[in-house]
């Protein structure tokens, strides 16, 4: 026995070195792992550490796999916290929840009936392909403990067909009491989006995230929450939640950043656009969903609503009457309140919540110039940079790669405005302008919130 035994997870080829366990040991974890057992050479590799039980190994084990093989594709796949269950032809159904809304015994359950992908993450490509997971299942046993560790072919769960396995249903779990069978809904996504987002591994790392879930979503049919009280339930309609004829993307096109949606001569104040790291219009009703990044790199996500878009699509330097303007032209004149009154409150909601930043006409008069920081050492050329920011003892580098590589050789030219920024990424990958600003921006955003670039 060579001590090393390699598992598909997640599309990634994980070694599994036991060299330091002894027989039994070494026994137990190819018992647990034999469905997830793969031939080929391994991509990264985890040390199976002897101590203590050989279900405290086994849980160990189990958990330090995922957050490798999840590691190991960030920014690449879009990784759901979610169990997956596929139907005879591939389609691949993906059960949302944080930890005890049951994902695991619906895994158990309809696992015996259908094909068992993953009770942890369902992990999807940008082509809609899932990359299956198949993990032993954490157990409570009678007696025990600690929870055991047993692959899906020991608890009689369905292998996976020959067939692609393809993303088809993006569902909610609602587990309830005082629900008979199962009961299922449409769920608007920017209603569903924040749990999404809470469920998403590495998210901030994908270049638009709450576009890629959009996308994702949009091919499924749209999001759906099931209702139910017991597992079983879930065997007769989970073919329902399938989605048959993937819809196209509901979808309106954003008001690139940069490009006022209404002109206007400055106030005292004007108002300006925080830079997302995405942004995702919705329709019906008219909102936008914005996904920002702090500077320690956590996502949050923000749901736009009321005149809120209006008035963030206007907010490009201008004062509060372009923004009334805005607002009054979008949604009309409001009859039970002065319009200027209700922007005003609005934007200090948007302000407050770091949506929206004010500053004075003499500071918007010259608009700010992009810039490296003069601490940030870096190398590499337009496919691939590494980016290192020195003052921080802490920090780690920064591997930038395909179009935030090809922005960032733009930023080292010399100083920018941000119009001069896009168009020198344009040129380089020769696309057009348009088409590039809203990513070319919200990814300078990033940059400054990781204190790697500023403007001034």
């Amino acid at each position: 026995m060579t001590g090393n035994l390699v598992i598909a997870a997640l599309g990634v080829q994980v070694g599994i070195v036991c060299d330091g366990l002894d027989a039994e040991s070494r026994t137990a974890v190819e018992e647990a792992w034999t469905d997830a057992a793969t031939a080929g050479t391994a991509d990264i590799e985890v040390v199976a550490e002897a101590g203590g039980s050989i279900r405290s190994l086994l849980s160990s084990l189990s958990q330090r796999v995922t957050l490798a093989a999840i590691e190991a594709q960030r920014g690449r796949l879009w990784m759901l916290h979610a169990a997956g269950i596929a139907l005879p032809d591939g389609r691949v159904v993906a059960l949302v929840g944080p930890s005890g809304r049951g994902k695991t015994t619906a895994s158990r359950v309809l696992g015996e009936v259908y094909g068992y992908v993953s009770d942890e993450t369902v992990a999807v490509d940008a082509s809609g392909r899932v990359h299956p997971y198949r993990k032993p299942l954490s157990i409570i046993e009678p007696g025990e403990s600690e929870k055991a560790q047993r692959p899906p072919s020991a608890l009689g769960l369905g292998s996976l067909r020959d067939a692609s396995l393809r993303l088809a249903g993006v569902v909610l779990l609602d587990r309830r009491e005082d629900v008979s069978g199962a009961i299922i809904s449409d769920v608007d996504l920017g209603d569903a989006l924040e749990e999404l987002v809470a469920q998403s591994s590495y998210l901030t790392n994908l270049p638009a995230p709450l576009r890629t879930i959009a996308a994702h979503v949009a091919s499924v049919g749209g999001v759906r929450r099931v209702s139910y009280r017991d597992a079983a339930a879930l065997v007769a309609v989970l073919p329902e939640l399938a989605a048959v004829s993937p819809s196209e993307p509901r979808v309106s096109k954003p008001v690139p950043p940069g490009q006022p949606a209404i002109a206007g001569s400055p106030a005292d104040r004007v108002f300006r656009r925080v830079a997302p790291l995405d942004e995702l219009p919705l329709v019906d009703p008219d909102r936008v969903a914005l996904f920002h990044v702090d500077a320690d790199h956590a996502g949050t996500v923000r749901v736009l609503a009321g005149i809120a878009p209006a008035l963030w699509r206007a907010a490009d330097g201008v004062g509060l009457e372009p923004l009334v303007a805005a607002a009054v032209s979008a949604y009309g004149t409001p009859g039970d309140k002065d319009a200027t009154a209700a922007v005003e409150a609005a934007v200090e909601e948007l302000v407050a919540a770091d949506v929206l930043k004010v500053s004075s006409s003499a500071e918007a008069a010259d608009p700010a110039l992009w810039r490296i920081h003069d601490d940030v050492a870096w190398t590499g050329e337009s496919s691939r940079v590494v980016v290192l920011a020195l003052a921080n003892p802490a920090a780690s580098p920064l591997a930038l790669e395909g179009s935030a590589a090809l922005i960032w050789i733009a930023l080292a030219a010399g100083p920018g405005q941000s119009d001069e920024i896009v168009a020198r990424v344009a040129a380089s990958a020769d696309v057009d302008h348009d088409t590039i600003r809203p990513d070319v921006e919200s990814f300078l955003g990033t940059l400054r919130d990781q204190d790697l670039v500023f403007t001034g």
